[in-house]
C-alpha cells in the first residue's frame, strides 16, 4: 500500500500496536531507532516522527541538521541495513512526517542499534534477551554454525558406541525411514549417511548420539526426581543418569513406571492399564526436549514429578512464530508451522531410529495423547532461556483414586480385608500408585525400619497380591 498522509492519518486514528510506533520529533530519534531495530528483529513495521502518542498529527520542520542526525542513526544499525526514509508534507504546512518502514523477518537479522538488540512485543520495545538474541544469531548462520553440526576434531571412532550405531541403523531400516544399501555394513558409511561425520572429522552431533566419554559434553545428563508434595522441599528419589541420548531416553521410561500410578479405561469390552498420564506423551516429551536442547549451555534435561503434576525441562527457546500462551488444543500454530529445528542433524537421526516419530508433530502429538487420556491440556512456558512442560496429574481425589479404590477393594475389602492390618494396607496402596517401589524406599517414606517393611511385604507376597520383579539390586514390588 502507498505510503500517503491519508494513510497515515488512519493509522493515527487506530493508535500504535507492534507493527506501528509515533515519535513527536527527531529529539526522539534514538527512541525511535530503538524500535525499528525491534521492527526489523520481528515481522517488521512502521516508525512514524511527526505524530504524537495521542494520535495528533503535528509534523516537524526538516533542516539540513535533521538529515545529518538520521544518516548518523542509520549507521548505527548492525549488520548494515538500507532504509530509506520518506518524507510527506502536511496541508497548508511548511512541516512535515518522516517515515521509516522496517521489513520484517530478514534473514540478517538480529539486528543491534547502536550496539544493542532490541524486540518488539505488543507496542512497547525492550532489549532482546541473550537467550534469543544468541538463537537468531545460530539462525543467520543456517546450518553451518548450529552447534550440533561443528566439528570435533578431537573425537575418534574409538569414543563411539559401535554397537548404538548399528542398533539405530537397524531401527532405521526396520521403520523404512532409510532404505537397505551397503552402507549398512559399514558403521563409517552409516555415520557419513547420518551426516555426523564429513571428509573423516565428526561432528558434536556424534559425540552425543553415539558417545561412549562425555567430559566435554558436561550437558549429556537428564536430571530424574521425584518430590514429595508439590515443591522441591524433599526428594523421595533424585538420580542423573549420564550417556548419549539413546542411553539417556532408556532410563526415562521405567522412573515413570516407577512413580506414576496405572489407570484403567475400557475400550470397547476390554480393559486397558495405562499410566495416568499416557507414556507415549512423556516420552516423545523428553524425546523432544534432548533434540531441541541448547547443547551450549551446560543446562540439561530435567524431569520433575510432583504429587499433582510432571514437569519436563530443557534448556533452549521456542521459535519465534510458536508463542508459548498460543499452544493449545486444536491450534492452527501447531498444524501450520514448519519444523525449524536448531538441532538438525541430532533430530534427523533421531526420526531415523524411531524416537521422533513425525517431524514437526512433537507438540501435536503429546496434546493428542493426553486429549484421548481426559486430561488437562499440558502447559508449556518459554521463561528465561528454559522451556518447561507441565503435565497436571488426574485429580488425587478423583480420576486418580477411583482406580486405586476400585484395585484396593476389589483385591483387598473383598477377600482379605480381615486378613492384613492398616500398615499393609498403606504399603499395598502405595505399591499400587508407584510400581517397582522398592523396600528400601518403602521404610524411607514411612520412617519405618527395612525388617518392619520387609515382614509386611511379606504377608503381601504370601497372600499373592503383590510380587517381586527384577534382580536384587535394582528390581521392585508390583500389586497383581
Amino acid at each position: 500500500m502507498e505510503i500517503d498522509l491519508g494513510y497515515i492519518q488512519h493509522l493515527a486514528e487506530n493508535h500504535e500496536g507492534v507493527d506501528i510506533e509515533f515519535k513527536e520529533s527527531t529529539g526522539q530519534l534514538d527512541r525511535g531507532m530503538e524500535t525499528l531495530c525491534g521492527m526489523l528483529n520481528g515481522k517488521g513495521g512502521i516508525v512514524i516522527f511527526g505524530v504524537k502518542n495521542s494520535g495528533k498529527i503535528v509534523g516537524q520542520e526538516i533542516g539540513d541538521k535533521t538529515t545529518r542526525m538520521i544518516g548518523e542513526a542509520l549507521r548505527r544499525f548492525e549488520p548494515s541495513v538500507v532504509i530509506q526514509q520518506k518524507y510527506i508534507k502536511l496541508n497548508d504546512s511548511d512541516k512535515q512526517l518522516i517515515i521509516f518502514e522496517a521489513e520484517g523477518n530478514n534473514p540478517e537479522r538480529p539486528y543491534s542499534y547502536d550496539g544493542r538488540p532490541y524486540q518488539r512485543h505488543d507496542s512497547v520495545t525492550s532489549i532482546m534477551p541473550h537467550d534469543r538474541y544468541s538463537r537468531m544469531i545460530m539462525h543467520r548462520g543456517g546450518l553451518k554454525y548450529k552447534w550440533d553440526s561443528l566439528p570435533n576434531e578431537n573425537l575418534t571412532f574409538e569414543d563411539l558406541d559401535e554397537s548404538r550405531i548399528h542398533w539405530a541403523i537397524r531401527q532405521a531400516l526396520e521403520l523404512g525411514r532409510l532404505k537397505d544399501g551397503a552402507y549398512t555394513r559399514d558403521p563409517i558409511a552409516i555415520l557419513e549417511k547420518f551426516k555426523v561425520l564429513k571428509n573423516g572429522v565428526y561432528s558434536n552431533a556424534a559425540a552425543v548420539l553415539f558417545g561412549k566419554d562425555f567430559f566435554y559434553y558436561h550437558n549429556c545428563i537428564i536430571r530424574l526426581a521425584r518430590f514429595r508434595g508439590t515443591n522441591k522441599r524433599e526428594f523421595i528419589d533424585n538420580q542423573q543418569i549420564e550417556g548419549n541420548i539413546f542411553d539417556m531416553l532408556n532410563e526415562v521410561t521405567p522412573f515413570f513406571l516407577k512413580h506414576l500410578s496405572v489407570t484403567s479405561r475400557f475400550d470397547g469390552m476390554y480393559r486397558k492399564d495405562e499410566l495416568e498420564v499416557p507414556i507415549n506423551a512423556l516420552r516423545e516429551c523428553c524425546a523432544n526436549a534432548l533434540a531441541h536442547m541448547d547443547w551450549r549451555k551446560t543446562a540439561s534435561v530435567g524431569v520433575a514429578i510432583y504429587d499433582d503434576r510432571i514437569e519436563i525441562e530443557n534448556a533452549g527457546m521456542l521459535p519465534d512464530d510458536i508463542p508459548a500462551e498460543k499452544l493449545t488444543y486444536g491450534s492452527h500454530i501447531l498444524d501450520s508451522h514448519t519444523s525449524e529445528p536448531p538441532n538438525e542433524t541430532i533430530a534427523r537421526v533421531m526420526y531415523y531410529s524411531g524416537v521422533i516419530e513425525h517431524w514437526g508433530r512433537g507438540l501435536s502429538i503429546i496434546f493428542e495423547e493426553c486429549e484421548r487420556a481426559g486430561l488437562p491440556q499440558p502447559a508449556v512456558t518459554d521463561e528465561r532461556g528454559v522451556v518447561r512442560v507441565i503435565f497436571m496429574r488426574p485429580n488425587f481425589s478423583g480420576h486418580k483414586n477411583d482406580t486405586i479404590n476400585d484395585t484396593i477393594n476389589d483385591t483387598i475389602n473383598d477377600t482379605i480385608n480381615d486378613t492384613i492390618n492398616d500398615n499393609e494396607k498403606l504399603i499395598y496402596n502405595r505399591i499400587v500408585t508407584s510400581p517397582g517401589i522398592s523396600a528400601v524406599a518403602l521404610a524411607n517414606e514411612f520412617g519405618k525400619s527395612i525388617i518392619t517393611i520387609k515382614r509386611a511385604l511379606k504377608t503381601l507376597v504370601d497372600l499373592n497380591i503383590i510380587e517381586y520383579r527384577g534382580s536384587k539390586k535394582t528390581g521392585g514390588y508390583f500389586s497383581l
